[in-house]
This record gives structure tokens, sequence and C-alpha cells, in this order.
């Protein structure tokens, strides 16, 4: 797993061709995982990473973002690292 910069994250995010983006949230439960699928304007999903790598903490769990130009997930930790996956 190699850790991503936030400007890594913001050149993945701005690659995508919607305005909205849409990805889950992932959080552990017991032995299995609850998946909420979201969704926000590019605007504050970009926020939202700035402020979990600024905090080192990103509310609300995990996420998960396929990036479909190169079939990847952008994996959000909920403390504020993010990877390709």
């Amino acid at each position: 797993m190699q850790r991503l910069t936030k400007e890594e994250v913001f050149a993945l995010v701005d690659s995508l061709d919607f305005e909205v983006i849409e990805f889950e949230r992932v959080r552990p439960h017991n032995k299995s995982e609850i998946r909420r699928k979201d969704s926000m304007q590019r605007a504050a999903f970009k926020q939202m990473v700035a402020d979990a790598f600024e905090d080192s903490h990103q509310p609300g769990g995990d996420i998960e973002l396929r990036i479909p130009s190169s079939n990847k997930i952008l994996v959000g930790h909920h403390d504020g690292i993010y990877w390709l996956a």
C-alpha cells in the first residue's frame, strides 16, 4: 500500500467526469462490514479529504471511491490515510 498525498487524491477526484461524487462509506461491524452509499458535490468531497488530512481523522468511517479510468478504488481510511486498491 502506497499512501497518497492530498494533492494526488485531489488530482484523482478532479479526473472524474462528474460533479457529484458517489462513493461508499464502510464501517466495521462485528465480523462483517456495514456499507452505505453516499454522495456529495466535488468541492465538498475535496474539503472532506482536506479536513481528514489535517485532522488525521475522517468522520463516518472509511470510504471507497471507484476511479473508472484506472479501474482502481480510492480508499480513505478513518485515520486520514488514502491509497489506491
